[in-house]
């Protein structure tokens, strides 16, 4: 080997062990440590997910239709939280990668890491409505167990390194909200909670169309799907009290901004349509938030958002 192999050799060796280095501090990867917590503590919910199944199997026939209802949307909603957990730790597992692909890895990480968080928050909201709507019926052993459920989902969310560091919400420069179906789209992220025809659940999840949540400012919808919502909000005149989750991690600009579209349009009156660059838009302009937002927050009207 010549002077010049050797040191393109010396070169490339001392990029890989840079890239090693900044993949190992990345504050979105799991330490061999954090994972084995988390995987301790999903084999508790686990546990405690299929004794609460247990319970409802023997209660089905006694549900009202409500009830009923969330129970089988819970169901879908777990099996889909699972594939998102295990993809975060399958690849937590592979994260020593090397050369191009470490950096690709690295990227799709963080974002795998964000959307496993957004299940356990939207799973977290809906054991915390399952456990008002028990606690109402005077149930309140399944209450407890919808209400520790909750507590183990937002536990899981504190040992999830990097969620407390903004994700960008996914572009495509080519990406046209007119060409997507945000009649499907809402149907396959949204109606789970907010029911098929966005009706919502009464006390429990608010309806969508017709809201003025959804309506009126365009900032308003888009920031709370970007970030989420959480605490008491009105909505056509009744109380909700809850949390919804961001998002930002699993969908793109343009499919928020169909979705969006899909229900301004079936609400009454003439409703601006959104468009995948006012989404790009407010996510540029709350860049740093990595929070949920609340009521009294988007109730401050913004400027030039129409």
């Amino acid at each position: 080997m010549n002077k010049k192999d050797i040191g393109l050799y010396l070169v490339i060796i001392g990029l890989l062990v840079f890239l090693s280095s900044c993949q190992m501090g990345r504050s979105d990867y799991m330490s061999e440590e954090q994972r084995k917590e988390l995987e301790t503590a999903y084999d508790s919910l686990q546990s405690n997910y299929k004794m609460l199944l247990v319970n409802y199997e023997a209660e089905t026939d006694t549900l009202p239709s409500e009830l009923k209802s969330l129970y089988s949307q819970m169901q879908k909603m777990h099996s889909e939280m699972d594939v998102s957990h295990r993809q975060m730790m399958a690849g937590n597992m592979g994260r020593h990668m090397q050369g191009d692909n470490m950096m690709a890895e690295g990227m799709g990480m963080h974002m795998q890491s964000h959307m496993t968080g957004e299940w356990y928050s939207q799973m977290m909201g809906m054991h915390d409505q399952m456990a008002r709507m028990h606690q109402r019926m005077g149930q309140q052993d399944m209450a407890r167990i919808n209400r520790h459920l909750s507590e183990e989902y937002g536990n899981m969310r504190k040992m999830i390194p990097g969620l407390d560091e903004p994700s960008e919400v996914p572009f495509n420069e080519e990406g046209d909200p007119a060409l997507l179906n945000g009649e499907n789209l809402y149907s396959q992220n949204c109606a789970s909670c907010h029911g098929g025809n966005a009706e919502g659940v009464s006390g429990v999840f608010p309806p969508l169309v017709d809201s003025e949540w959804v309506t009126g400012d365009k900032s308003v919808p888009i920031r709370i799907l970007l970030h989420g919502l959480q605490g008491e909000i009105e909505v056509q005149e009744q109380e909700y009290q809850g949390s919804m989750p961001s998002f930002k991690a699993r969908l793109s600009a343009a499919e928020i901004a169909a979705i969006l579209n899909h229900l301004r349009e079936e609400s009454e009156g003439d409703h601006p349509n959104i468009s995948q660059e006012d989404i790009i838009r407010i996510s540029n302009t709350y860049s740093d938030r990595a929070t949920p937002w609340n009521a009294e927050e988007l109730n401050v009207q913004e400027q030039g958002n129409q």
